[in-house]
């Protein structure tokens, strides 16, 4: 058995982003997705933020669940984060929220995707 090719993807391109939710679009084609590696890279934090992101899947790409175990620990400074999750349905994404007291994070999210 030899090496696979990984794809990767900038889910959440680098950007400075307040409160709220953000997800990407369905990062891989229908099935593709086996096993992800969800990286976080948070540049500059203002204010007193919070920023929790992991993985959703979906059979069809419009109805999205979360992916268990697939959240990166919680992110308040500058600094990375990872996790690792196996999709079980044909499409995968990154969503993120951003929190706490007159919040802003500068950050960016990378999917890296071994295929099945």
């Amino acid at each position: 058995m030899g090496l696979r090719p990984v794809l990767g993807d900038v889910a959440l391109p680098l950007a400075a982003r307040g409160a709220g939710t953000y997800t990407s679009g369905p990062v891989a084609g229908a099935g593709m997705a086996a096993d992800v590696l969800l990286t976080v890279h948070v540049t500059a934090v203002s204010g007193t933020p919070t920023l929790n992101c992991s993985l959703e899947e979906s059979s069809d790409g419009v109805s999205w669940s979360a992916v268990p175990g697939s959240a990166t620990a919680q992110l308040t400074a500058a600094g990375n984060a990872v996790a690792a999750a196996a999709i079980t349905k044909n499409y995968v994404r990154a969503t993120s929220t951003v929190a706490g007291t007159t919040p802003s994070v500068t950050y960016r999210v990378v999917l890296l995707i071994v295929p099945e």
